[in-house]
């Protein structure tokens, strides 16, 4: 069945965006911290953050190990990476809190181009990923006679994020704006099928604010 969207307001219709329709503001939830606007799936885990967030110059950009594969202790940029692809990682790896960490095989950034006019001169860059949080694979825990918090070496099981961000460069107005629509795996975790949907679900939504994503007011932004 096609997905149907509605246009929604953001920070107070200084920005336009088509949406799912069936989409939950999460405002009407929680609080939400001002320089965010969140929307939740209503029967899944999957959520779509807009974030408006400083802008990374090169001598601010910089990349937690610890955030990266733990088989791997370097960066999860290189020395030849674009300083605007080194933002873009930047602002992915800034959320993930250990012990959760990117698959750093996952990740694959590049430049895109935004639909409406008003975004049409700024660098706009896509990047997807992977985002692994291990946890006590309870089941298999249980198979011990002890408890798991005195078990020295319970069994391990990762569970998978997959993560779509749109990074929008503006420059002149000090602003790194992104969007970003996480979808947790570990809801589909015996349901492959499902989280294969979930996955694609998000791909078309992704693909949507692409073309329908508009700046009404700059002053959003502050001034130039």
């Amino acid at each position: 069945m096609p997905l149907e969207f509605t246009k929604r307001d953001l920070y107070g219709g200084a920005i336009v965006v088509s949406l799912p329709t069936d989409l939950i503001d999460a405002s009407d939830l929680r609080q939400i911290p001002d320089h965010q606007e969140v929307f939740l799936r209503r029967n899944a885990l999957t959520s779509i953050i807009f974030e408006i967030n400083e802008y990374q110059t090169d001598d601010h950009i910089t990349i937690a190990t610890t955030n990266t594969e733990p088989t791997n202790s370097a960066s999860a940029t290189t020395p030849t990476q674009p300083p605007d692809e080194q933002a873009a990682t930047h602002h992915l790896t800034d959320l993930i809190q250990p012990p959760d960490y990117l698959a750093k095989s996952s990740l694959q950034t590049a430049s895109t181009a935004l639909s409406r006019p008003s975004l049409a001169n700024f660098p706009v860059y896509h990047t997807t990923a992977t985002i692994i949080t291990p946890e006590v694979d309870v089941r298999a825990a249980r198979q011990s006679t002890l408890p798991v918090a005195w078990q020295s070496n319970p069994v391990q099981k990762e569970y998978e994020t997959r993560t779509l961000q749109l990074l929008v460069r503006m420059k002149e107005y000090e602003t790194d704006f992104c969007v970003r629509i996480d979808v947790p795996l570990k809801e589909f975790d015996e349901n492959r099928e499902g989280g294969e949907m979930e996955t694609r679900w998000a791909e078309e939504v992704f693909q949507q604010i692409i073309q329908t994503i508009d700046i009404k007011e700059f002053g959003l932004f502050g001034s130039t």
